[in-house]
């Protein structure tokens, strides 16, 4: 039942009284008499999901001969929701309800001798309440261990009425979680680490399945995992850091996809349906892989570095699929039923290696070798059998289809950079560079018709280099006041897997940072990229296949902490993007030349600001506004150009009041409001209000917080 906002304000005013008589009673009690500390940290603010105050403060107290800082912050998230819930599922995810915010555990031994660790930190935050969370375990023994551990998981939804007609959607749990563990940490001759990690997603999904010139609804579980094992050591011999890996990677993909219902499909004028659908295609493999860092300077005159990186992966598949309906002739579908197989192995080798040499005290020239080889080797089979009769029940001949392929792709890539750098004085440095690549790739085919026994052959080998200059420069005309970056990229770069004509590229990008005095400082820049992909130099028609696209990005932001009690931040972002690419289509009979053009025109802005008015309370608010106009006064109405765009208005304020009780417990309330409008008649609109109350523990009785 959708809770109106009137009501949420008086769940909220009744809290407030019955906490305030809670804490009032509190406060009127001694505290325990305990050695007392304070941590204060200082942090950005964030938004309400993250229920972040200025400072993060955490009682402390000592026992057994460790320090303990710790606090706790639970509360309730109210929730009122007007327009398309799907659509504020699918962007933000937040439900009402009962929250753990966040909590922090910290034990640091006063004196570490005969102590199992020296520091224990235990944190978490949303977990299983908002759309991600996460816990964290860090243990730590100065000279002997340290372990770190990390456990995420994020809530995916999405459901758009605008994406497939809402036909691709997807209710997903998505858990990660690192493990590492490093044995003698400090130790410079020797140290080694272990490591483990997991993923897993699974949940409900639906997608689309094309049968007979119509597209069906599926109903999928969707299924992967994947766990890797990793060993480590780290040397210094002879003056080099050596380190090598070892590691396994497991993975496994079990999704099903079934239609138990008749589906008439998207068809306006269906002839074709499916009464029953099956599929299992599951698919499993591992990946071996093997690094080798190493590093040395000499004399502070050289420095060298390198890195080889070897792996092996091999993943094989099997597919089922049994289907039941009617074809596009109205024909009675018995069983279609189609099997098979495959699997693939991935060798790949990639390294890089770095030499600087430090020519004096202002110029410094620097090369940087990498190659990179890989084989793709891999088939598969499949049979159909088809068992159908026409309208009128009359058998069909058995339809049979069968195939074997086989596909090799063998790539290798050299790539070269040297760039100098030259300090004229400390106002002014700047650098010259150069990139060169050299690539091949050749790919073979091979096609058996296993039911007629024909087959074909084909082999392609392309090659080709690129040729690229880099630039920059760090100026300061005011020394500590104001710096200025420059940075531009310009010439060719290859794409791995297409054979098409290289891109034709130019970055730029040019940053200022202002500090006018301590306490006020403010950043600006202009980022500008440009892409061109045109066709091979010897297709038949050039023009018809090239692809270009536009970047330009303004960004400013500032800050001014004036005192200890006040901190105001604010900035306006402005993105420019035009993509556009040749395209054919038939119109009315023949092929046409066509364009497919995107227009991003987004215009991003924010402020916020954190007070202290009293020693007893702090606040913080912030307002969030995204705006994309789309094309606007540039949409084209021509027929052979196809233009897509996603104007949206989307505007979040927030605020967050912390009152300091007393010494152990502080009480917080804030609300943050979410409104998305879309240019669209898709009714994906909503208006959210998130009202939340919390407090906020500190165990130890820490005073002075």
């Amino acid at each position: 039942m959708k809770v109106q906002t009137h009501k949420i304000l008086t769940i909220i005013i009744n809290f407030f009284g019955c906490m305030g008589l809670l804490c009032a009673g509190l406060a009127a009690q001694d505290s325990p008499a305990v050695s007392t500390g304070v941590q204060e940290t200082s942090v950005s603010a964030e938004t309400s999901s993250d229920k972040t105050s200025k400072s993060t403060k955490t009682a402390q107290t000592t026992t057994g001969g460790y320090e303990f800082k710790s606090s706790i912050e639970v509360g309730y998230r109210f929730r009122d929701l007007d327009g398309n819930e799907n659509k504020f599922r699918s962007d933000l995810n937040y439900k009402a309800g009962a929250r753990l915010f966040d909590s922090t555990f910290l034990a640091t031994a006063a004196d570490s001798d005969r102590k199992p660790f020296d520091t224990l930190l235990i944190m978490g935050s949303g977990w299983n309440a908002d759309r991600n969370g996460y816990a964290r375990v860090n243990v730590e023994k100065v000279g002997w261990y340290k372990l770190n551990s990390t456990v995420r998981r994020f809530q995916y939804f999405n459901s758009l009425l605008n994406f497939a007609k809402n036909q691709h959607t997807r209710n997903t749990d998505h858990n990660i979680g690192d493990f590492d563990l490093t044995i003698l940490p400090q130790n410079e001759a020797v140290s080694f680490r272990f490591g483990y990690s997991f993923d897993r997603n699974s949940g409900p999904q639906m997608v689309t399945y094309d049968f007979s010139r119509d597209e069906f609804p599926v109903n999928s579980e969707y299924r992967t995992n994947a766990d890797d094992l990793r060993f480590g050591v780290d040397l210094k011999v002879l003056g080099f850091d050596i380190s090598f890996t070892e590691g396994y990677r497991r993975f496994r993909e079990r999704t099903t996809f079934s239609i138990d219902t008749l589906q008439l499909g998207n068809n306006p004028n269906p002839n074709a349906s499916i009464s029953t659908l099956s599929r299992d295609l599951p698919s499993w493999g591992h990946t071996n892989y093997h690094q080798f860092l190493i590093h040395r300077n000499f004399d502070k005159r050289v420095d060298f570095t390198g890195r080889l990186v070897y792996s092996d992966t091999n993943s094989e598949f099997s597919f089922l699929q049994r289907l039941t309906g009617r074809d596009r002739f109205g024909n009675r579908i018995i069983l279609d039923e189609v099997n098979g197989s495959g699997d693939a192995d991935r060798p790949n080798i990639f390294g890089d290696f770095g030499l600087t040499l430090f020519a004096s005290d202002k110029f410094r020239i620097s090369n940087t070798f990498g190659f990179q080889a890989y084989r793709i080797s891999g088939g598969g089979d499949y049979f159909e059998m088809v068992n159908s009769t026409t309208s009128g029940g009359v058998p069909l001949p058995l339809g049979l289809e069968g195939e074997f392929i086989h596909r090799f792709t063998n790539y290798r890539r050299f790539i070269n950079t040297i760039e100098g750098d030259y300090d004229v004085n400390r106002f002014f440095s700047f650098y010259l560079g150069y990139r060169f690549t050299d690539r091949e790739v050749t790919l073979n085919r091979f096609d058996l018709d296993t039911i007629t026994q024909g087959s074909s052959r084909s082999s392609d080998t392309a090659s080709n280099k690129t040729h690229s200059l880099l630039a920059g420069f760090k100026a300061r005309p005011i020394p500590r006041k104001w710096t200025i970056y420059f940075d531009i990229d310009h010439g060719q770069a290859d794409n791995a897997f297409t054979r098409i004509a290289n891109y034709d590229f130019t970055q730029m990008r040019i940053r200022n940072r202002i500090e006018p005095t301590d306490e006020f400082s403010f950043n600006f820049s202009f980022e500008l990229k440009n892409n061109d992909n045109p066709s091979r130099p010897d297709a038949a028609v050039p023009q018809e296949l090239g692809a270009k696209s536009r970047s330009r990005i303004f960004s400013s932001s500032f800050s001014w902490t004036p005192n200890n009690e006040v901190t105001l931040n604010g900035g306006y972002v402005n993105n420019r993007l035009t993509s556009e690419a040749d395209i054919r289509f038939p119109r009315f009979g023949p092929v046409n030349l066509g364009l497919s053009r995107y227009l991003l025109r987004s215009n991003y802005g924010y402020f916020d600001g954190w007070f202290r008015p009293h020693e007893r309370v702090s606040f913080f608010g912030a307002y969030r506004i995204s705006k994309d106009t789309g094309s606007g006064d540039m949409f084209s109405t021509t027929p052979a150009v196809i233009e897509g765009n996603y104007p949206i208005d989307f505007q979040s304020p927030e605020f967050r009041l912390i009152f300091k009780i007393n010494d152990s417990i502080d009480w917080n309330v804030g609300y943050q409001y979410y409104n998305f409008n879309e240019k669209f008649e898709n009714n994906q609109d909503y208006r959210a209000h998130l009202p939340y109350i919390s407090l906020r523990f500190y165990f130890g009785g820490a005073k002075d917080r």
